[in-house]
C-alpha cells in the first residue's frame, strides 16, 4: 500500500473515548475491480478503518 494512502486512511480512522459502541463510525467505498484493488488491499483498508480507542496509539483494529 502506498504510504500516501496509508497516511490518509489512518488520518480518518475513527477513535472512541469511552466505548466503541458510542462511535464515531465511518464507511469507505472502494471503486475498481479486483485487478485494480486487490482483496488483500481491501482487507488492509478495512482493518485500518476499524474503530480504536483514542489512547491506544492508533493500532490496526481491535476493541
Amino acid at each position: 500500500m502506498p504510504e500516501s494512502v496509508m497516511s490518509y486512511v489512518m488520518s480518518v480512522q475513527p477513535k472512541f473515548e469511552k466505548s466503541p459502541t458510542e462511535g464515531p463510525y465511518n464507511h469507505a467505498w472502494l471503486t475498481g475491480t479486483v485487478s485494480t484493488i486487490s482483496e488483500a488491499a481491501q482487507g488492509e483498508i478495512d482493518s485500518m478503518l476499524e474503530i480504536v480507542a483514542k489512547t491506544s496509539g492508533g493500532g490496526h483494529g481491535g476493541h
